[in-house]
């Protein structure tokens, strides 16, 4: 064994006894397996085409429902657009105090833009899941459950912005109520999305899962999602504006899109890296081995329940075996 193996072993020894480093490993070890970089280019290629279609439905259905409250609609509208630090400011300013099209014709467009666009990201998110818990090809949601699926994702994207702005109308009502400023206010508000954001995503997956995945299962994922969204929406968003603005003033149009997949690939892999996360602990797939053989016993499930993913048919029964190599351990005296 040539002293390079050996301190890799050594470390692998180490990060296998103990519980963080080696949780931490084997997360960002499936996240590999996974190929969930595919997974994150995907989100953000259609988390990107989605956006602008979504905005536009969300502004015909406000100038259809609300007509009569153009506060209630710049409150909602505002709320919505604050999720995007790069392009949310620009809009707000820019559509703030402006007749909402109230038309049916309008609203028509929008839903359909909203379908069109939408529908990427909603399909692709339920590949994610799926991919991520290893569910097998057969039991995946098909026609026509999968589009079902997919409106009641897109559904769940309206739902949340107008939630959120009732949210923030409540926040500023209980500050105002109470008193309530400064630091003690900021906590409460934050409390209160993070709360709101939770539910969000544990619904978001709950659709996007096969439902041979647990709801409960599912809940680990949504807290560490929810938390990686608000601790990006915090300091992400200054990073990137602050990084860009020079190519905003330069480049233009092409600073703000390049900031805003800059955005949507962060939160893509921070989402991800949380459901990753959430596998690993429910079926508890660590430690793993960074030099294999010899196989630790997460190695074998995970390698089994990535083979038994790529069943299609009910029909098909596919087992895994492994060689006796697979708990075989180098002797420490071969050169």
């Amino acid at each position: 064994m040539n002293p390079i193996e050996r301190g890799l072993r050594g470390l692998d020894a180490w990060q296998q006894r103990h519980r963080v480093p080696g949780f931490i490993f084997a997360v960002f070890k499936k996240f590999g397996d996974d190929q969930a970089g595919n997974l994150v280019a995907l989100l953000t290629y259609f988390a990107f085409i989605a956006t602008f279609p979504l905005l536009l439905a969300l502004t015909g259905i406000l100038g259809v429902v609300l007509s009569g409250h153009p506060g209630l609609q710049d409150d909602i509208r505002s709320s919505a657009l604050a999720e995007f630090p790069i392009i949310g400011t620009q809009l707000t300013a820019q559509t703030r105090g402006a007749s909402l099209p109230h038309s049916g014709l309008a609203l028509v467009i929008g839903l359909v833009g909203a379908i069109l666009g939408g529908r990427g990201l909603a399909n692709a998110l339920q590949n994610t899941l799926n991919t991520v818990w290893n569910v097998p090809k057969v039991l995946r949601p098909g026609f026509p459950f999968n589009y079902l699926r997919t409106f009641g994702l897109l559904a769940l994207l309206a739902l949340g912005a107008v939630l959120t702005a009732a949210a923030s109308s409540i926040a500023a009502s209980a500050e105002n109520a109470v008193g309530l400023n400064g630091l003690p206010a900021k906590v409460a508000a934050l409390a209160l999305f993070t709360v709101l954001d939770v539910g969000l995503f544990w619904a978001a997956f709950r659709l996007a899962a096969a439902r041979t995945i647990a709801t409960r299962d599912l809940l680990l994922g949504a807290v560490l999602s929810a938390i990686a969204w608000h601790i990006l929406l915090t300091f992400a968003g200054l990073l990137i504006n602050h990084t860009l603005r020079h190519a905003q003033a330069v480049a233009g149009l092409f600073g703000v899109v390049l900031g805003l997949l800059a955005w949507f690939g962060l939160q893509a892999t921070a989402t991800v890296c949380a459901l990753e996360a959430d596998v690993v602990h429910v079926r508890h797939l660590w430690p793993r081995s960074l030099t294999q053989p010899p196989l630790t016993d997460a190695d074998k499930q995970t390698l089994i329940d990535s083979t038994q993913a790529e069943t299609r048919r009910p029909e098909q029964d596919v087992t895994v075996a492994f060689t006796p190599e697979a708990d075989h351990h180098p002797r420490s005296d071969v050169s």
